[in-house]
């Protein structure tokens, strides 16, 4: 039997989901979960105290390809998984990406967490692009420096892309941030390799 904090938590992410954040309550969480608003506020005083949660599981999802270790071999499979499972993440989770920039100038203590991430992010990428390049797969007449300013904009992408996008289009012509990131990376691609 699932515990009421992690109820309550469920089923906030769930009305996260149909609602968006900024559209519920903490009364709507209490009723949705089938407690009273003092249980949870006993297990989250504050919607800060879910969402930072929800931050600390998001990134955790993240850490299981972004702490693998990069080698010449395993470089080119970890890139492309990572851009499908940032894509998976986001399209599970939009409510959070979507409104992320909102949502961390709503609570300003997700902001050291996001911080820390982006750069565990950023050495990630880095690490695989500059491995890639050392291996022939990506351009070697490329400066490294140029390829940290390719690691800058993936970060930016990744965290920005549904919360400038989706005000301005539908969903049949939005293009995807998996290939959009495809695309941004193709650049840097060695004519004879494929991505």
């Amino acid at each position: 039997m699932t515990d009421t904090k992690t109820k309550i938590y469920l089923s906030a992410k769930e009305l996260f989901q149909e609602r968006g954040y900024s559209d519920v309550s903490l009364r709507d969480i209490a009723e949705h979960a089938g407690t009273t608003i003092g249980n949870l506020t006993y297990h989250f005083p504050k919607k800060e105290a879910i969402m930072l949660r929800l931050q600390e599981e998001l990134y955790s999802t993240f850490f299981n390809f972004v702490d693998a270790k990069i080698t010449d071999e395993n470089a080119l499979d970890l890139l492309k998984n990572s851009i499908h499972e940032i894509q998976e993440i986001r399209n599970t989770n939009m409510y959070y990406y979507k409104y992320i920039v909102n949502i961390h100038e709503e609570f300003p203590s997700m902001k050291e967490e996001l911080l820390k991430f982006r750069k565990r992010l950023t050495d990630f990428y880095l690490k695989i692009f500059l491995t890639l390049k050392k291996t022939g797969v990506m351009r070697d007449d490329i400066e490294d420096a140029e390829y940290e300013k390719l690691t800058a904009l993936v970060s930016h992408l990744t965290y920005s892309w549904y919360q400038v996008t989706s005000p301005y289009y539908d969903g049949e012509d939005e293009l995807e941030l998996s290939e959009a990131l495809g695309v941004l990376v193709k650049g840097y691609w060695n004519e004879d390799k494929n991505f």
